[in-house]
């Protein structure tokens, strides 16, 4: 499958256009289209369209037709023809911008036709676009193939193919055609470990929801997600690679699997060793995986590499990721910044399996406990303070210092597994159970209002902490001695708004990452939110900073106190 089956040409695919000579099936209706969709292919509907997937595994070839639903002609067929083919071929393949079309009328409708090479995972295919344009109205047609031998029927589909000239014009999902696949895959709603059902698309045995902010594209041996919003001459992408069967050692599958990525990335190691052990271990949801990574190079340009190898039912499955580095003049690479490697991990483990079984939660089947406790806990023969979270789904942050982003909005299965130190699972029965940490057994009760923790035999009298949720913050609050002139502030407003005067930059904690990628770096305002023990500002230039909120004496009464105390470094702020 390196290359096309056949050597394809646009004067081919002109003529294959008037040929039909396939096996069809019963015409179908979809919004204003009458059409004979192929026998025997894979139909998928979603919002705002309508595939149609051949694949023969034989053979490795390959035909996806897409249907999309009518919507408001620009007035014109070659404006038409050309945002549709820019938003279908340019921006999501690449494919020449100007590509050779053929234009046609009946029945009222004109039509314009336009094919071009591209790549797809490497591999040489075509992609063919169709607009038909008339009554107001525009719909479109898109072809995705390997082989020469599937244009007759893209053409029959394309010969029968009818249009209602005064239905009204659908509405589909905005952003609908930016997700159209070059393969489709299915979507099922399942339930993982601390997650609400949620729809997920598939990919072999693969259960996962995209990544947030990040363009997915399908193809018939890999899924590739890059952000959609990347600095100039940026690069990173994530892809999920085909699995394969498990032999020898989850070691030797790693370093098999590193050598596919960097052959499908079209990268090569040029250092001993090739790459770097981060962790080889279980995972909350029962299976063993390995992650490594390294430094690779394409021509003179250097790339940082991530591989995420997970073995189960004796298959491997594997998640690359792959980003420019020397950013700067340094070693630094996207994946060092957590604006870019949190989704990445949280992906990784997020993904669930339809032919795996989870391992049980304990809280799930006893007493739940929410919401947070503040007491001593003996650590290294000191008392120190310490804080129980407790969370629905089971598991319970049990430590003294607090993740930086805070808890709103985030995955706490993959805060576990980064950290399983201050994380685990929780049970209760009867006002009695057990903390569940990686280094043992912690045991609790339920006193009142408040819990009795014991840990190195001693029992400590953990308090209940009221919630936040909600709370507002009114004053403007600075910093303590002297800041070379300056005085970093931010403002709070009863009304949820916020004034950032470099506050934020010196909370943020900010050490590692160059300027360009330190979201606090800039002063701005916005609106601000106050859950989860998390303080959320959203800037209105469209940044987003959260930071720890324990409240520490805070109480929402009095919304101007004298201080106040904020991020995982326990920072002070004092009102001006």
């Amino acid at each position: 499958m390196k290359n096309m089956r056949k050597q394809i040409n646009y004067g081919f695919i002109v003529a294959c256009l008037f040929i039909s000579t396939q096996s069809f099936s019963q015409a179908e209706t979809f919004d204003i289209i009458h059409f004979t969709p192929p026998r025997d292919w894979k139909k998928e509907t979603k919002e705002g369209l309508v595939s149609f997937t051949n694949i023969n595994e034989q053979t490795n070839t390959f035909c996806v037709i897409v249907l999309f639903a009518s919507t408001a002609s620009k007035g014109d067929l070659q404006k038409d023809f050309t945002s549709e083919w820019n938003e279908l071929a340019v921006k999501p393949h690449e494919a020449d911008p100007s590509p050779q079309t053929e234009k046609s009328v009946e029945d009222g409708w004109e039509t314009m036709t336009g094919a071009a090479p591209i790549k797809l995972e490497g591999l040489d295919c075509y992609i063919m676009l169709t607009v038909f344009t008339g009554f107001g109205k525009k719909v479109s047609v898109l072809a995705s193939l390997n082989d020469t031998l599937y244009l007759p029927q893209v053409a029959a589909v394309l010969e029968n193919l009818k249009l209602d000239k005064k239905t009204t014009i659908a509405k589909p999902k905005p952003g609908s055609k930016q997700n159209n696949p070059a393969i489709s895959v299915s979507e099922k709603n399942l339930t993982g470990p601390g997650q609400t059902n949620t729809r997920l698309e598939t990919f072999g045995h693969m259960l996962f929801e995209p990544m947030k902010n990040w363009t997915m594209q399908k193809y018939p041996n890999a899924i590739i997600f890059k952000p959609s919003v990347l600095p100039d001459n940026r690069y990173i992408e994530t892809r999920i690679m085909e699995s394969k069967p498990f032999t020898g050692t989850l070691k030797e599958a790693f370093a098999e699997s590193w050598s596919d990525a960097l052959q499908q990335l079209k990268l090569v190691s040029p250092y001993t060793p090739p790459y770097n052990i981060i962790t080889e271990k279980k995972s909350f949801r029962g299976w063993e995986y390995i992650q490594g990574e390294g430094t690779v190079k394409r021509m003179n340009d250097k790339y940082y590499v991530n591989l995420f190898v997970i073995k189960l039912n004796n298959r491997i499955e594997r998640i690359v990721t792959a980003g420019s580095q020397n950013i700067n003049g340094s070693s630094y690479s996207l994946y060092n910044s957590s604006i870019w490697r949190e989704p990445i991990l949280g992906l990784c483990f997020s993904i669930q399996f339809d032919d795996w079984k989870e391992p049980p939660v304990g809280a799930l089947n006893g007493q739940a406990l929410s919401g947070m406790y503040e007491g001593l806990k003996l650590t290294g023969g000191d008392l120190m303070g310490s804080y129980a979270l407790f969370f629905p789904n089971g598991q319970v942050f049990f430590g003294t210092k607090f993740p930086p982003d805070g808890f709103e909005g985030k995955n706490t299965w993959f805060y576990a597994e980064q950290n399983t130190r201050n994380w685990g699972t929780y049970t209760l029965q009867n006002g009695k159970g057990t903390i569940n940490m990686g280094y043992g057994n912690v045991p609790l009760k339920v006193v009142g209002e408040n819990l009795v923790i014991t840990t190195q035999n001693t029992e400590h009298k953990y308090e209940r902490l009221p919630s936040l949720d909600g709370a507002v913050i009114n004053g403007k609050y600075t910093f303590d001695g002297d800041w070379a002139g300056k005085s970093p502030s931010v403002t709070f407003t009863a009304d949820g708004k916020f004034i950032d005067e470099g506050a934020l930059n010196i909370l943020n904690h900010q050490t590692t990452d160059p300027d360009e990628f330190n979201i606090t770096a800039k002063t701005g305002s916005g609106i601000y939110e106050i859950k989860n023990y998390t303080l959320v500002f959203k800037y209105s230039d469209g940044r987003r900073v959260q930071m720890v909120f324990k409240g520490n004496g805070f109480d929402r009464k009095n919304p101007s106190p004298k201080s106040i105390t904020l991020s995982f470094n326990d920072d002070i702020l004092y009102k001006k």
